[in-house]
């Protein structure tokens, strides 16, 4: 399984976690009298421009990722609630084409290198008002997973037939941004547009970057990695939707 497989899967077992089902939960007095049944949770997805912070922005250039998630309101008003979210981030990929191996000369294959960020994270996150326009904040206590991975595909494949995890580093990740809701639609099945900026600490951590002084080539097909250590930083901004549950 890959990080970014990991990362999906987690997220919506998380976010699954923490927005009930339509049929279960109380009905509140607003349904009872004929209006509609406050939002009792949200669902949301985003993709990221990811900007390497400090020391990692010596290191690493812009990365890209993805990441979802969602939320349990604990107020009828729908003004404070519990944050769960996993993503992906992508900060470094190499690829380039050579032969299967020296006994196989004529079979061509694609040999593919990719530093990856996996996170998740839970807190609490505060609307600052209601309306079409919801400016909000939030913070997150989670970790962060640094992993390289060197994949080998052949051509029509869109899946690798061989991988191999070059260097990998877990750590305890602490983080909090703010963002603002566009209502899109109202009703039922609201939907959102969502805006954040996010700050995410991962503190001193090992990690590889692109080029051959980090992941190294040893004669008889062995390698070596020699990582950085150095803090790893990162401010994400993003572009989401959310859809709301009742």
């Amino acid at each position: 399984m890959t990080a970014r497989t990991m990362v999906l899967a987690g997220g919506v077992v998380l976010a699954g976690a923490v927005l009930p089902d339509g049929a279960a939960g109380q009905r509140n007095d607003a349904q009872f009298a004929g209006g509609p049944e406050p939002l009792r949770g949200e669902f949301h997805f985003h993709g990221a421009l990811a900007v390497p912070v400090g020391e990692f922005g010596n290191h690493v250039n812009l990365g890209g990722g993805t990441g979802l998630g969602g939320l349990l309101f604990l107020d009828e008003r729908g003004l404070a609630a519990i944050r769960v979210e996993g993503s992906f981030v992508v900060y470094g990929h190499e690829s380039y084409r050579t032969s299967l191996s020296p006994t196989v000369p004529f079979v061509d294959v694609d040999v593919s290198t990719t530093n990856s960020i996996l996170a998740m994270g839970v807190g609490p996150q505060v609307y600052l008002g209601s309306g079409p326009l919801r400016p909000y904040f939030f913070g997150t206590a989670g970790f962060s997973y640094f992993i390289t991975e060197t994949s080998v595909s052949g051509d029509g494949y869109d899946e690798p037939f061989a991988s191999t995890t070059n260097f990998d580093d877990f750590n305890l990740a602490l983080a909090a941004g703010a963002g603002l809701s566009v209502s899109l639609r109202e009703g039922e099945k609201p939907i959102s547009l969502d805006l954040a900026a996010h700050y995410q600490h991962n503190g001193l951590t090992e990690y590889l970057t692109d080029g051959a002084q980090n992941l190294r080539q040893l004669p008889r097909g062995r390698w070596r990695a020699n990582p950085v250590v150095s803090d790893a930083n990162l401010l994400t901004y993003r572009v989401g939707v959310s859809l709301g549950t009742r």
